[in-house]
């Protein structure tokens, strides 16, 4: 997984983080524990630092950051070594 931004803001269904590695609209999103959280649903703001719109699954509060890529419960990317 790599770390993809820091939560600026949730309301109800909606996160709103500042980018640290921009995703792709529609990338899965998980919390630091590995759970999915959420689909990307729109990235906006500057070019240099742009934020991004998660919606977010029923009855999830995550905290800190979001992370992305494919999970498999060792904390790492599918075929790769090492966490970003």
């Amino acid at each position: 997984m790599k770390k993809l931004g820091t939560i600026i803001n949730i309301r109800k269904d909606i996160l709103i983080a500042r980018s640290i590695k921009p995703p792709k609209i529609g990338e899965e999103v998980f919390d630091y524990r590995g759970t999915p959280i959420g689909h990307v649903t729109s990235i906006f703001g500057p070019v240099k630092s742009p934020y991004f719109r998660v919606r977010l699954k029923n009855d999830v509060k995550p905290k800190g950051y979001v992370f992305g890529g494919e999970y498999n419960g060792r904390g790492k990317e599918k075929g790769k070594k090492g966490v970003d």
